[in-house]
């Protein structure tokens, strides 16, 4: 305590009180200074972890094994190691990686725990470690009982018609796991067939295999089935456009909905006549409409420039074809366009095949979803049941939800639906809108790449001739069966099979097989496609359309139509052909010729590198 002398304090006071002062605003100063540093220092942290770069399935393998092994974030250690798992192929490996990461709780959107658990039960499934599988599928259950991946828990320890199956019915009933355990139950002859088969009618009938059991049970028993029952089948078979089947099971259910007002087919007509005034008029007509969807507007654009050649206007025609160049490159229409206006001739032999096309984001909307992340982190399976568990019954309705569901599917290995949904996502788009670069390369996918371009070399084939006919006749389903009876991937006839195979020797592994065993064997079918396709291009001199409308309708029928105006006109050719399916097969192969050459191949021209759908009318 300092005491004053004479009323004033003594001069060693005031020199410590002003130093008292002094280092009070100094620790201020460094508190401010440090507080100041300290959120600098979280600011740039931040942006720091902002600007890591993601982890997903296009990482590099280095990083996603560094950040798995020493990341000090928990979280990017995780989903490292998730992706890493994803990516491998050996249960052993997805097993280590996956190994003490099934800790905490979800965090919004995301899934990790109850991921992490369902794909170390499925590797322990593939170890053949039943004991393993099933504690990693209880521990699931137990902690995360209302997640999609719960699901597959309950179908895995459970049985069809059991608490567990009934309960994954009634909490999941779209989820693919439930589908499955109906699928089973409706094959199952005995009381409860009926409900299975319901269950798909409401639920799945897009599922593999359900279009199938629900025609064949409406074909069997449709007069004897319950109405209301029989009402739901049909409508089910409707969704499917298999209308026979649901007129089986309830009679009217496939009545017409009247008359079409598409002008197309008066416009063909006109052009096969000739009448090129006429023509132009009912183009121009038709092309008014201000709804028109890429496919039509490209086709309506195409014959109007090709009937405006015709009437001596060249100048306008290049226009219309330049138009069908922007917005449809990758289309039968794009290639013949360019044709016309003399840029390119058939398209360019494919020299390298993938066996597979490369992973693609998922559709073409910026996404922060469970699905999105799944997909991201290349867990496709899991993608696909979360996907069908959030959308239920509904079917996919605008385009954008239908490009997102075909891939899904594609990754499944569902082409036969998923090539549907990608094609109607395509072609039922805005005109002005043009086709979308990475929707036409997931549409134009490559599935067993490394037996088809094996098949079209040994028979001297441009291998996007072979994936464009596979797309077309089968969209790559080796099981396929049409109802006239071909099979297999590129959907031969069994008598046709017979003749080639008897004209060469057939290898040592096949002749103890039968020949609808042999047809259903994707490279054996590969083989015999390719080696009927050589032969028909052969006949033809090397003609690909006759040579492509023969291997449809049959060498007999192509001959007996004569190949007038084929090499001067070979478009007003095809649509002469008399039979309409073989007409859209013929457009439909060359399109996907072409596109498959352009995407995976050579690009179509230069500029279709910069993404020519954003080509404006």
């Amino acid at each position: 305590m300092a005491f004053r002398v004479n009323g004033r304090y003594p001069a060693s006071s005031l020199l410590a009180r002003r130093r008292g002062r002094h280092g009070l605003r100094l620790g201020v100063a460094l508190l401010g200074g440090i507080s100041l540093l300290s959120l600098v220092l979280l600011v740039a942290g931040r942006t720091v972890l902002a600007q890591r770069p993601l982890l997903n399935r296009w990482s590099s393998p280095a990083l996603l094994r560094r950040t798995a092994r020493y990341s000090p974030d928990p979280s990017r250690r995780r989903q490292a190691r998730l992706v890493l798992a994803a990516a491998s192929d050996s249960p052993d490996e997805q097993r280590y990686w996956l190994a003490g990461q099934a800790w905490g709780q979800h965090r919004g959107l995301r899934t990790e725990p109850s991921v992490v658990l369902a794909l170390s039960a499925m590797a322990e499934q593939r170890r053949g470690r039943k004991d393993g599988a099933e504690a990693h599928w209880r521990s699931l259950l137990r902690r995360f009982p209302n997640t999609p991946a719960s699901a597959d828990a309950r179908y895995w320890l459970g049985e069809p018609g059991d608490a567990l199956h009934q309960e994954l019915l009634e909490q999941f009933p779209a989820h693919p796991s439930s589908l499955a355990s109906a699928l089973t139950t409706a094959q199952t002859a005995g009381p409860r067939q009926l409900d299975g088969a319901l269950h798909l009618a409401r639920w799945g009938p897009r599922q593999v295999g359900s279009e199938y059991l629900l025609a064949n049970l409406c074909f069997q028993q449709g007069g004897q089935l319950p109405a209301a029952a029989a009402a739901v089948l049909a409508d089910a078979l409707l969704q499917v456009d298999n209308p026979g089947a649901a007129e089986a099971c309830q009679p009217g259910a496939a009545a017409s909905g009247g008359a079409t007002d598409d002008p197309w087919s008066t416009i063909r007509e006109l052009l096969l006549q000739r009448s090129w005034s006429q023509a132009r008029q009912a183009l121009a007509s038709a092309a008014d409409n201000p709804r028109l969807t890429l496919a039509e507007a490209s086709r309506l654009d195409f014959w109007h420039g090709f009937v405006q050649q015709q009437l001596g206007q060249p100048q306008e025609a290049r226009r219309l074809w330049q138009r069908v160049t922007r917005l449809a490159p990758w289309s039968y229409y794009g290639w013949r366009s360019q044709v016309r206006l003399g840029q390119v001739g058939w398209p360019s032999p494919l020299q390298r095949v993938p066996p597979r096309s490369p992973a693609a984001s998922l559709g073409r909307t910026r996404r922060d979803d469970a699905v999105t992340w799944l997909w991201n982190t290349g867990l496709e399976v899991l993608a696909w049941e979360h996907w069908r568990h959030w959308r239920g019954a509904k079917a996919p309705q605008d385009l954008d939800t239908f490009w997102i569901e075909g891939q899904l599917r594609l990754a499944v290995m569902d082409p036969w639906m998923g090539l549907e949904q990608l094609d109607a996502a395509s072609w039922n788009r805005p005109a002005h809108e043009g086709q979308l670069l990475p929707l036409e390369q997931v549409r134009h996918p490559i599935f067993y790449g490394r037996i088809l371009r094996a098949a079209a070399q040994r028979y001297g084939l441009d291998p996007a001739l072979l994936l464009a006919t596979a797309r077309q006749e089968s969209r790559f389903r080796p099981a396929q069966r049409s109802v006239v009876g071909a099979l297999g991937l590129l959907q031969l006839m069994p008598a046709t099979a017979a003749q080639l195979m008897a004209s060469t020797s057939v290898p040592a592994e096949w002749a103890d097989q039968n020949l609808e065993t042999q047809l259903l064997d994707a490279e054996i079918n590969a083989d015999l496609g390719a080696r009927y396709l050589a032969q028909q291009l052969r006949n033809w001199r090397q003609q690909p359309i006759p040579a492509i409308a023969s291997y449809n309708a049959g060498p007999g029928a192509v001959a007996s139509w004569g190949t007038d105006s084929l090499e001067e006109q070979p478009e007003l050719w095809i649509e002469a052909i008399p039979y309409e399916e073989t007409r859209l097969y013929v457009k439909t192969v060359l399109g996907s010729w072409w596109a498959y050459s352009c995407l995976h191949g050579t690009p179509c021209f230069p500029s279709t590198q910069q993404g020519l759908g954003r080509a404006r009318r």
